[in-house]
């Protein structure tokens, strides 16, 4: 039976605050190094729990197989993802129900769960179908890609990956369902902004409070109902997570 393998990008062992500190861009030390002042839980602490939410939801998929890329075989189907993204437990069956030997990929309908900006409006997950080519036609999590030579460019960058899928029409495959959400929480290198110097105290304290809001009140469409358990758990992490 064919597996499908997901391959997670590489990313910081969060296990080691030390080879953190040493492994962060500049932009972002002073952003963590705040975190660190403002909350109980330090940050790649926090981090970690997020990859360990991110691990229980890929342990549901049926037929798939967790596994870093050296390690998949030549041709099978891989599903790149980012270390904090969730999956339907459906991918793999769905995928493999779309099996058609010449799309060299597939892509499909994402969910970004993220906080509202406005205080007044309800926490929700925004849904980017796989026509809206808006952005990118591939995000961190909402596309699979053959594990051949030429196309290892694909599975570690999504930007990669888009500019293949929109030169191969031909070659790709897309489908109407929704199997992958991107959770941008706190801790996310876009939640806390992109330049070094505009994120302050008062700021993080704002997004912590809107944040732990979003996973309390959120209200997920009927096809992410899959995503449940991995949203109670988030609210519990969010609880935990306290000002110091």
């Amino acid at each position: 039976m064919e597996l499908l393998h997901i391959c997670v990008r590489r990313t910081l062992p969060w296990h080691d605050e030390a080879a953190v500190a040493a492994a962060l861009v500049p932009k972002m030390r002073p952003k963590v190094e705040l975190w660190n002042a403002t909350f109980n839980l330090r940050y790649p602490a926090f981090r970690l729990r997020l990859t360990q939410i991110a691990r229980e939801n890929l342990s549901r998929i049926e037929n798939a197989k967790l596994a870093r890329l050296e390690e998949t075989p030549p041709g099978a189907l891989v599903v790149p993802v980012d270390d904090d993204d969730w999956l339907s437990p459906e991918i793999a069956s769905r995928l493999f129900a779309e099996r058609d030997p010449s799309p060299q990929g597939y892509h499909w309908n994402r969910y970004i769960l993220e906080s509202p900006r406005h205080p007044r409006r309800w926490p929700w997950a925004r849904e980017r179908r796989a026509a809206d080519t808006s952005r990118y036609t591939c995000g961190s999590n909402n596309y699979a890609i053959r594990n051949l030579p030429e196309l290892a460019a694909t599975i570690s960058s999504h930007l990669r990956a888009s500019e293949h899928f929109d030169a191969n029409p031909g070659r790709v495959k897309r489908l109407d369902a929704s199997l992958s959400l991107q959770s941008r929480n706190l801790a996310s290198q876009s939640t806390l902004g992109k330049s070094v110097s505009e994120l302050t105290r008062d700021d993080l304290i704002e997004k912590f409070r809107r944040y732990r809001a979003l996973y309390d009140r959120v209200r997920l469409p009927r096809e992410l109902a899959w995503a449940q358990p991995s949203v109670i758990a988030m609210a519990e992490l969010m609880h935990e997570l306290r000002l110091k």
